[in-house]
């Protein structure tokens, strides 16, 4: 079964559902840096940065679903990279509006090294008042299996290459 038949079985199945798409190494071409790499001379480096074509189609045949909201929610070192990720959101993904962009900012303090693997659970967790099922779409595994743990039977998580299959 492919990731659109599968999102939408679980739609059939609950009566509101959130689906959680990560930006880096999902829909956004990933590069790899070098550690140390300056928050500064990322200026403009993400607005470069090539869609994931295959899984934006995805996105916007899934946007069509009547009982899904869909969300980014992705990590940023900076401010700077944050209002870059906006402006790309905006023009590569224009069916998912701005009030369902969550952009956690490490220098402001959203997340550490220590809770990197564990907020993106914690910010689905939340969105369980709303929504009766929740889903994660994400390439890091560290991520997905603690995002698994924590949601337990109340979501599901997905990785990259299940929707590119």
């Amino acid at each position: 079964m492919d990731f659109y038949s599968k999102i939408e079985k679980i739609c059939n199945e609950h009566k509101k559902v959130a689906l959680f798409v990560d930006m880096d190494g999902t829909i956004v071409e990933y590069k790899v840096y070098q550690d140390g790499f300056i928050t500064n001379e990322t200026t403009n480096l993400f607005l470069e940065a090539e869609p994931v074509k295959i899984i934006i189609n995805i996105l916007e045949k899934l946007s069509k679903i009547k009982n899904l909201d869909i969300f980014i929610l992705t990590l940023s070192k900076s401010n700077i990279i944050k209002e870059e990720k906006k402006l790309w959101l905006k023009k590569y993904l224009p069916f998912i509006d701005e009030s369902n962009y969550i952009i956690l900012i490490r220098e402001k303090g959203d997340y550490d090294s220590d809770s990197r693997k564990f907020i993106k659970a914690k910010k689905m967790k939340e969105k369980l008042i709303d929504y009766d099922y929740v889903i994660l779409l994400d390439d890091e595994h560290k991520i997905l299996r603690t995002t698994q743990k924590e949601i337990g039977n109340n979501g599901e998580v997905f990785h990259i290459s299940s929707a590119i299959i």
